[in-house]
């Protein structure tokens, strides 16, 4: 979890970084004799706003596993809390057997096809913004890898009985 936090720090200085730019009427805020690989032969206004959304995936994405291990995410289910724990924990094995598994399985290929394409056909900003745009396309299925794993942690857990958390916590 620690990764995450530091992304949300660095999307605060990038955003600070925009906003000085911004109010100072700077597009380019450095210029490089070679290209880098990234960001190219500058870093500009666009490619700062490129950087907040590659931050930003990576917080997002690099979470989602850890909280479903730590058995921390929300429910919306009006069920769980009326329920025995051994119904609880059946309940989430039906939940995550028959809905989230399926879809975040469904969705690696397609992802994977969504990287694979970016990658292939070298796609970058048209606007001075990132290049390998591809980088900020692969925390998709990286994500959804780590969410597979996760998932199957929590489910060979509680085929055993057990919650996640009791797994970890002893």
């Amino acid at each position: 979890m620690d990764v995450c936090g530091l992304c949300l720090l660095a999307i605060a200085f990038v955003i600070a970084a925009g906003v000085a730019m911004h109010l100072l009427g700077l597009s380019r805020l450095l210029d490089f004799e070679r290209s880098y690989w990234l960001v190219g032969q500058a870093i500009t206004f666009n490619s700062l706003m490129g950087l907040q959304v590659l931050l930003f995936s990576m917080a997002i994405m690099l979470a989602i596993a850890p909280v479903l291990l730590l058995d921390r995410h929300v429910r919306v289910d009006v069920l769980h809390g009326r329920l025995s724990r051994r119904g609880q924990r059946r309940l989430e094995l039906v939940g995550h057997l028959g809905f989230a598994l399926p879809f975040f399985g469904g969705l690696l290929w397609p992802a994977w096809r969504f990287v694979e394409r970016a990658f292939v056909t070298g796609e970058r900003s048209m606007d001075g913004g990132l290049n390998d745009i591809y980088v900020i396309k692969a925390m998709l299925p990286m994500g959804i890898v780590m969410i597979l794993a996760a998932l199957l942690i929590v489910i060979a857990a509680l085929l055993r009985g057990r919650t996640p958390r009791e797994v970890l916590h002893g």
